[in-house]
C-alpha cells in the first residue's frame, strides 16, 4: 500500500554561509536575548536591543548568537561575564529578530542597508 504525504518544509537556519565572526559583549541586567536578535553594542561594550520607533528599527551592529534569559543576563552582568555575538557573516533576514519579534517585510530594506555598514549580510533565502 502506498501513501502520498504532503507538507511544508520550513528553514529556520540563522547562519546561511561561511565567514562568520564572533566577539563578546557584556549584557544588561534583567534583559532577555533571543538567538538572531539584532543588537546595538555601544562604546561601553554592552549589548542592548535597538529601539523600534514607528516600525523603524534603530541602530544595530551585531546579532545574538544564543538565547539568554533575563536571569542568565543578570547573573552574567553581576559576575562580569560576557555573551557571544555575531559581528560578521551571512544570515537569513527572515530569521533575524528584534527583541524576539521577527522583522516585517517593510523593515527589510532599511535593516539590510545598515547591515552592509556592519559587514553583516542579511540574505533573502529562497523558500522563505
Amino acid at each position: 500500500m502506498s501513501q502520498v504525504l504532503t507538507g511544508t518544509i520550513e528553514n529556520k537556519q540563522l547562519v546561511v554561509g561561511d565567514g562568520v565572526r564572533t566577539e563578546n559583549a557584556k549584557v544588561k541586567t534583567a534583559t532577555a536575548y533571543k538567538r538572531g536578535d539584532l543588537l546595538n553594542v555601544g562604546a561601553n561594550n554592552v549589548a542592548d536591543h535597538p529601539v523600534v520607533t514607528e516600525g523603524v528599527v534603530g541602530e544595530w551592529n551585531a546579532i545574538a548568537v544564543s538565547d539568554f534569559t533575563a536571569e542568565q543576563a543578570t547573573y552574567h552582568a553581576a559576575n562580569n561575564l560576557e555573551m557571544p555575538i555575531y559581528v560578521q557573516g551571512p544570515f537569513d533576514i527572515a530569521v533575524v529578530t528584534v527583541n524576539g519579534t521577527p522583522l516585517t517585510t517593510a523593515q527589510y530594506d532599511a535593516v539590510r542597508a545598515q547591515a552592509l555598514v556592519n559587514k553583516i549580510e542579511l540574505r533573502k533565502v529562497v523558500g522563505n
